[in-house]
């Protein structure tokens, strides 16, 4: 009898097993060898600088300016051979100059000022009692002395207006006359409906110097 043999596989499967991992060995590491250089490496984004620019600080306001009335006819605007103040009016111990006779409402009526009373009515009360005494003011200033041509007025230029019942104060107005603003101060007192003037005292003040028009917003009115 034989001695038994060692039973011995096939040698040709053996080696395409191990030439199977021996490839998927091979492709792994291949595949991780490559994998870092087909991603780009992270970098840290670079910061992002902020400017902060700086508000330019506010322009101060202008200080108000104390309104300076001079005598009721200023000497610089009256010519020497200007005749002098006409009555009724007359200035009182105040300096003011105190009319007796009212004129805004017989202005408004005139013929030819038709347009101008239309747009009159159509104002607000407010509007009304500002217009009737700056009115007014302009006929009364142009009756008292005719050196003056009264064409324009700005009640508030100086100072804000006040309102005291049935009063309308302006001690910081201008009015326009002969290419100048002068300056001028008024009390007018209206009627309890306000829809008339029944007494105004005014006092005309100095000219505003053409160097100070732009600082209170005052342009050439013709």
């Amino acid at each position: 009898m034989r001695p038994c043999e060692p039973n011995i596989q096939d040698p040709s499967g053996f080696r395409g097993f191990a030439a199977s991992v021996l490839l998927h060995g091979l492709f792994l590491f291949a595949l991780l060898s490559i994998a870092p250089k087909l991603l780009p490496p992270l970098e840290p984004e670079d910061p992002i600088e902020v400017d902060f620019i700086p508000l330019p600080p506010l322009p101060a306001a202008p200080p108000i300016q104390a309104p300076i009335i001079a005598a009721p006819a200023p000497q610089q605007a009256v010519p020497e051979t200007a005749p002098a103040p006409s009555p009724p009016e007359a200035a009182k111990d105040d300096g003011m100059v105190h009319s007796s006779r009212i004129y805004s409402g017989a202005v408004l009526t005139q013929k030819g000022n038709e347009e101008a009373l239309t747009d009159y009515r159509n104002l607000s009360v407010d509007e009304q009692r500002e217009q009737l005494c700056s009115l007014e003011t302009l006929e009364q200033i142009a009756a008292w002395n005719k050196a003056y041509k009264p064409e324009r007025m700005i009640t508030y230029t100086f100072e804000e207006v006040i309102y005291e019942g049935n009063h309308m104060i302006a001690n910081g107005a201008v009015f326009w006359s002969h290419d100048n603003w002068h300056r001028v101060k008024f009390d007018c007192e209206l009627s309890p409906d306000q829809s008339k003037v029944v007494d105004l005292a005014f006092a005309v003040g100095t000219i505003v110097p053409k160097s100070d028009w732009e600082d209170h917003y005052l342009t050439q009115y013709k």
